[in-house]
């Protein structure tokens, strides 16, 4: 099996191509962008298909499918529209303005609060007691 590179391969008309096939997929609406317009056959696509090369053979035979976009993605089998609504979805959710729409601003560490009586509940058996008595310790980090 050849595995392809899309992300450095496709060209002008295949990312035309991959463009119009998305819109059907995510038309766009209520304040969020069309496929189109959030670039998912761009940089979008690139990133979706670094991460994840497998995609790039069931993508690059769907965009090899001649007919109207609407027509193809509704006689593909299921593998290959979900495989392609995969990396399409993929690379229009990575797009930053996608997510800022959402109210979605990616995987952030949170704080989280401890719960009532957390605390008390973790120096109740005394496992903690050498390290308080210990008091802190630390290194200062190199400049």
């Amino acid at each position: 099996m050849t595995v392809l590179n899309l992300s450095d391969e496709l060209g002008d008309a295949s990312r035309a191509r991959l463009a119009e096939l998305a819109d059907v997929l995510i038309p766009g609406g209520s304040g969020l962008p069309s496929a189109s317009a959030a670039d998912v056959a761009g940089q979008w696509i690139n990133r979706v298909l670094a991460a994840h090369a497998g995609l790039a053979e069931a993508v690059a035979q769907v965009l090899a499918i001649p007919g109207a976009p609407d027509e193809v993605l509704r006689n593909l089998d299921r593998e290959a529209f979900e495989t392609f609504a995969f990396a399409v979805a993929g690379a229009y959710f990575m797009n930053p303005t996608v997510r800022n729409a959402l109210g979605y601003p990616g995987i952030a560490p949170r704080r989280m609060p401890s719960a009532e009586g957390e605390a008390e509940y973790y120096l109740e058996d005394g496992i903690l007691n050498p390290v308080i008595e210990r008091g802190p310790i630390y290194r200062q980090a190199p400049a």
